[in-house]
């Protein structure tokens, strides 16, 4: 019974990155370890690892006719390994390379951590196509500096990466890989439910960022794709604060007006897209339900509520708005006035001026974060939610 169990899913990739990376596995110098290729719908590829493997008793290598994404191959990789009693799972990619030690520095470290620990992991260095460092030194000691932080920080973003071991009794307490580009980040949150991570700062791998049939080469090629993959992270991010009981305490509320389905779309992607991520999104439709539908088309997000006050005056609209938020702290935008930062709300929130006993009003000229209790701007101030209430009646009042 092998200790550790390591899973490649391999579609379509250069045959000298799958060689590299196959080569990579197979010369760990822990050598305690099952090795599950599973072969996602590019049988054509079952040749090349037979003659990579060389009938290794450790290797098993597995493959069916149509490719069906890596979340399936993932899951079908780790039951297999899983059910060969492997205490350690890890896997990695066609076009990525272990150093010779990876194994035996993440399987030491797990060895001697407490039990309570299911993932640890390691700093990895990013290398382009051709293998060469693709960034200086002073970048990899930042990206390394970066990822030594509490589990908590996953809801900030990823700070694991592709260099990194988990336990298998807490990967069973877990329905396996689900989402279509955010496998490992989503999967790590919700593993971190049960268990804590610990870091080793130290590179064990090369994690190439350019192959042309990466995953991730081909969402930021695309879009659409680019788009499905941040409404993956808002719902697992989501899910997440559902999950540990964490409230959203600030509300953002966008108003949508009648012709500006284009301008309301480049907006709001402003907005949903922020770095921080723990906010509800309420739509203020002054607009036909048909006008707002295609402004929220490419979003598949849980945190948004839409309210229909159509063909309402703006300052009438936010006022039943507001009413009806569920955080303390409201911001207000439209297709005009819209952050371009999209670390505006994350600056914000760690400038620790969120106290609503101190200031009722917070704005952010520039890159300074400025509290206060005089509300002055209705849109992109973060204000206390009665105090702007106040703010938008007087405005009523005042026209």
């Amino acid at each position: 019974m092998a200790k550790v169990g390591v899973v490649m899913p391999a579609y379509y990739q250069q045959e000298a990155l799958i060689r590299l990376a196959v080569q990579s596995v197979l010369n760990q110098t822990w050598r305690d370890f099952n090795f599950v290729i599973v072969v996602d719908g590019a049988p054509d590829l079952v040749p090349l690892f037979d003659e990579l493997t060389q009938g290794d008793p450790r290797v098993s290598i597995v493959a069916y006719p149509e490719n069906q994404g890596v979340a399936f191959a993932l899951n079908y990789g780790f039951e297999i390994v899983m059910d060969q009693g492997c205490e350690y799972l890890t896997w990695v990619s066609t076009d990525n390379v272990y150093y010779p030690n990876f194994l035996d520095a993440l399987v030491r470290e797990m060895d001697r951590s407490h039990p309570n620990v299911g993932i640890v992991y390691s700093a990895f260095r990013h290398v382009l196509e051709n293998g060469l460092a693709a960034h200086p030194a002073e970048v990899i000691r930042e990206v390394r500096e970066f990822q030594h932080r509490p589990k908590e920080a996953l809801l900030e973003g990823c700070i694991i990466g592709p260099s990194f071991l988990q336990r298998t009794k807490y990967c069973r307490m877990l329905d396996g890989y689900r989402f279509k580009y955010i496998q490992d980040y989503d999967y790590w949150i919700r593993l971190t439910d049960y268990c804590d991570i610990q870091y080793i700062a130290v590179e064990l791998m090369d994690y190439r960022i350019n192959s042309p049939f990466s995953l991730s080469t081909h969402i930021s090629e695309d879009p659409a794709k680019h788009r499905v993959c941040w409404n993956e992270v808002h719902q697992s991010h989501y899910e997440t604060r559902q999950r540990r009981g964490i409230k959203a305490d600030i509300s953002a509320l966008f108003l949508i007006r009648p012709g500006e389905v284009q301008q309301a779309q480049q907006a709001l992607a402003k907005i949903v897209d922020q770095y921080e991520t723990n906010f509800e999104l309420i739509i203020v439709g002054l607009t036909t339900q048909r006008e707002v539908e295609a402004v929220l088309e490419p979003y598949t997000d849980p945190r948004i509520r839409v309210l229909y006050y159509s063909y309402h005056r703006d300052v009438n609209a936010l006022r039943k708005a507001l009413a009806k938020t569920k955080s303390d702290w409201c911001v207000v935008y439209d297709s005009a006035h819209v952050t371009a930062d999209l670390g505006y709300l994350r600056s914000v929130r760690r400038s620790g001026v969120l106290d609503k006993s101190k200031a009722s009003a917070i704005t952010m000229p520039g890159r300074s974060v400025v509290a206060s209790n005089e509300i002055v701007s209705l849109y992109q101030t973060l204000a206390v939610r009665p105090a702007l209430m106040k703010f938008v009646e007087n405005a009523i009042h005042d026209s």
